[in-house]
């Protein structure tokens, strides 16, 4: 539990909720709580699978003619990614 960030009143707690309750008894100030991440997430074994999928749309697209422009914007929606990274496949692939 972080109190008055960059502040001079500035305190940072460590411990459990219980333990932070009884620690501001009287809260004053701005909180902030940081709570510890999960384990990363195993590799995933689909990932090969959908950039293959990725990349057979983009070979798809290119043989009907479909434009960089109209293919960015398809591609983050079916793919579920930003234009940025659609268009670094589209590029790619070329």
């Amino acid at each position: 539990v972080c109190r008055e960030l960059t502040k001079l009143y500035e305190e940072i707690w460590r411990g459990s909720i219980s333990g932070a309750i009884a620690h501001f008894e009287h809260p004053r100030g701005e909180f902030t709580l940081v709570i510890e991440g999960g384990p990363p997430p195993a590799p995933d074994a689909d990932a090969a699978s959908d950039a293959a999928r990725l990349d057979a749309a983009i070979a798809s697209m290119r043989a009907d003619g479909v434009t960089s422009k109209e293919a960015v914007a398809a591609l983050g929606k079916r793919f579920a990614l930003s234009r940025r990274a659609a268009y670094a496949a589209w590029v790619r692939t070329a």
